[in-house]
């Protein structure tokens, strides 16, 4: 059956075996009737401990009576949206039960199952007292049929300070559950909170079904891939092994220029010295002449080797800047609790650590 010939069905019109109308007719508020002239009869109004009276003077309860029946005489017409707007301004005055239910059957003719789904349910929280058996029953059959046109997704998030909204709307704060009911389309439900992932996920839902997301966060903490201090000695042994090769540099410099100067002294130097004319007139010299040149080799390869060394600790550092990663949060917002026995000659006992 349709829902439009199920909201045919608020009045006793079917009952009675008056063929159905082709739209809803309006449900007066417990106890009166269309024609009736106020609220104020205690056998009317009810007790002001009902928990629909409750703080509502009887006068204002009269004003909202009012604008209902203006509802209810819209709703006749049928003007559905006026008629939606009446019963609004009749709940702000006084949030009666057969007020939302009324509401619920105008916004039903209109399509909007999500918010007569909500109007119903509040109908309904005090029980059938203030609708009548009847009527309570009624709303009951509608409130299983407007779920057959919507979903509902259930949503749960176990981060501790974490925001869940759904399309943008919050609607909670982890951890916990919550069942909402949508309308059939596409919806985004997100968790957030600083210093975490975010989640977002995006659900479609046909008209009757169920989905479940789960919201689970992770941690976002700084890392590195070595110690900070670690690229840093590769740099300071290159600059060390640099510095050495200096100076073995400066020793081959002054071990040259001493060379130099025993030469310029040997006789032949003027016209020209063989190897055997150098060993003859100093044989110190040679000796000299070959430490110094190797020297040389070992701090140019020192320089290298330093200079790679360098290299290889610049890049380091590069690599080394610290970046966010996620880290399972297994027990979100636990306290931790560790105790270590300490035990000497002069004292035993314990040392008690508390962390987050």
């Amino acid at each position: 059956m349709r829902l439009a010939k199920i909201c045919m069905s608020v009045l006793y019109v079917a009952a009675l075996g008056v063929p159905v109308r082709a739209l809803a007719q309006p449900a007066s508020a417990p106890g009166f009737t269309a024609g009736l002239a106020g609220l104020d009869a205690p056998n009317i109004a009810g007790s002001d401990d009902m928990p629909w009276n409750r703080g509502v003077a009887v006068a204002t309860r009269s004003q909202a009576r009012e604008v209902f029946l203006e509802g209810n005489r819209l709703f006749k017409i049928p003007l559905f949206s006026q008629a939606v707007e009446k019963y609004g301004e009749a709940l702000d005055k006084w949030k009666h039960p057969a007020f939302y239910f009324n509401l619920a059957i105008a916004e039903l003719n209109l399509g909007q199952y999500l918010e007569a789904r909500d109007h119903l349910v509040r109908a309904m929280a005090y029980g059938a007292d203030p609708l009548r058996a009847d009527r309570f029953d009624e709303a009951k059959k509608q409130l299983v049929e407007v779920e057959r046109h919507l979903g509902k997704i259930h949503v749960h998030c176990p981060t501790h300070d974490a925001e869940v909204t759904l399309d943008g709307i919050t609607l909670f704060t982890g951890p916990g559950d919550r069942d909402v009911w949508v309308t059939p389309r596409a919806h985004e439900v997100t968790a957030k909170k600083p210093e975490y992932t975010t989640q977002a996920k995006r659900v479609t839902l046909a008209a009757g079904a169920r989905e479940s997301v789960d919201l689970s966060l992770l941690k976002l903490v700084e890392d590195r891939p070595w110690a900070v201090w670690k690229p840093w000695a590769v740099v300071g042994a290159g600059a060390v092994v640099a510095g050495l090769a200096g100076g073995v540099h400066a020793k081959s410099v002054s071990d040259f220029a001493t060379f130099d100067d025993g030469f310029v002294k040997l006789t032949c130097a003027m016209k020209g010295c063989s190897q055997a004319d150098i060993d003859g007139g100093n044989p110190q010299l040679t000796r000299q002449l070959n430490r110094a040149r190797l020297e040389q080799r070992i701090a140019v390869g020192g320089y290298l080797a330093g200079g790679a060394i360098i290299a290889v600790g610049v890049m380091m550092l590069y690599h080394n800047r610290p970046y966010l990663m996620e880290r399972e949060d297994p027990n979100p917002g636990s306290v931790a609790v560790a105790a270590v026995p300490l035990l000497s000659t002069d004292m035993v006992g314990f040392q008690i650590t508390v962390s987050h």
